[in-house]
């Protein structure tokens, strides 16, 4: 495809968004094989090459001299929730009905489009969602957990007032239906509408940030048994990451915005509030775990947390501080340091079977 050619579109034709940073040559390779092994073939297939200094950006363009269905857009790294963006709104993805998307260390089974269409097509969904299975290095690994709304034998439909009031506190705590965008197929409109703002994060919780927004417009959504996705284990970082606990605490801020417009049944205020003391804890086992903090450091960094308006308000929530009196709950709204400091030695010890494991398969 020549450079600022237009791939033309049919009204039936999907658009499949592959963001794209620095994931190397083999595994993006295996990811757009995947795609462009699809049964179904009417889609157009967009690589958004988010500023990648490894061969990325090369292997798109190999990829789209040999196949007329790939549209390459190359841009400054702005991260994954721009990219996503980019594609959406690109040209290609707004001519077409559906637009899906995949991560780029992950692949989709041959088959995986052609049930989702024919879902949607069947059902005038505004939204299909399939299942995941999970895989290394071609294995398939059992799920440790399975979302309930994944127990059926065959597609559920729900309708939107369904959808608020089962499927939606997903996005606050409750792991009923998968919050992630892949593994799902969008009306165009749909998901342009609830992509077309600003990214509320940097880095964590992406995904989350645009179902927030996007679960509540859904007049029709069908999940079906079947899996339409690989996923990768193993593509996450156990670096430190900066930019953990501000995103979260923008996403509490969105979540409680988003909580008082719609409501539901359940005491989602109760639910963020457990959420947010497991983020502090992981933030702080994150910061011992990086070496960056020396013990003065570390018990700075503990008070500034506790001392957090988000972190008061949360440990001391009515049905929180009722459910937990003492315990950890407790240290954190008294900024109880040594407390602290002991029960996140005992949990990182508790972890170390763990990590020594992930250690060896990866």
């Amino acid at each position: 495809m020549r450079p600022g050619e237009t791939i033309v579109t049919d009204s039936f034709q999907t658009a499949i968004v592959v963001p794209i940073h620095n994931t190397g040559k083999y595994k993006l390779t295996k990811c757009i094989r995947s795609i462009l092994a699809q049964t179904y073939k009417k889609f157009v297939l967009i690589l958004v090459d988010d500023g990648s200094t490894d061969d990325d950006g090369r292997v798109c363009d190999y990829f789209a001299q040999r196949d007329f269905r790939i549209k390459v857009i190359h841009q400054p790294n702005k991260g994954s929730a721009e990219a996503r963006k980019t594609g959406v709104f690109s040209d290609e993805a707004q001519t077409a009905k559906y637009i899906c998307f995949c991560d780029s260390d992950d692949t989709m089974p041959k088959d995986a489009l052609e049930i989702l269409i024919t879902a949607a097509e069947k059902e005038q969904a505004d939204c299909v969602c399939g299942n995941t299975r999970r895989m290394y290095r071609g294995v398939t690994l059992p799920s440790r957990f399975i979302p309930p709304c994944f127990s059926i034998d065959t597609s559920q439909a729900y309708t939107n007032t369904e959808i608020l009031s089962k499927l939606y506190v997903s996005c606050f705590g409750v792991s009923n239906y998968p919050v992630n965008l892949w593994a799902k197929l969008y009306r165009k409109e749909l998901i342009s509408q609830a992509s077309d703002f600003a990214p509320i994060v940097r880095f964590m919780g992406e995904d989350l940030s645009v179902t927030l927004r996007l679960l509540p417009e859904t007049q029709k959504l069908v999940i079906i048994p079947d899996v339409v996705y690989d996923y990768r284990i193993g593509g996450g970082t156990s670096k430190f990451m900066p930019d953990m606990l501000n995103d979260f605490l923008h996403l509490y801020h969105f979540k409680q915005k988003m909580a008082q417009r719609y409501q539901m049944p359940q005491n989602v205020e109760y639910l963020m509030a457990v959420e947010l003391k497991n983020i502090v804890l992981s933030w702080l086992e994150m910061c011992i775990q990086s070496g960056r903090y020396d013990k003065c450091a570390l018990r700075e960094e503990i008070v500034r947390v506790c001392r957090l308006p988000e972190v008061q308000e949360a440990v001391q929530q009515n049905d929180f501080a009722a459910q937990e009196p003492n315990g950890i709950r407790k240290a954190i709204q008294e900024c109880n340091v040594k407390y602290i400091e002991d029960f996140l030695a005992e949990r990182i010890t508790a972890g170390k079977y763990r990590r020594f494991i992930k250690k060896i398969l990866k």
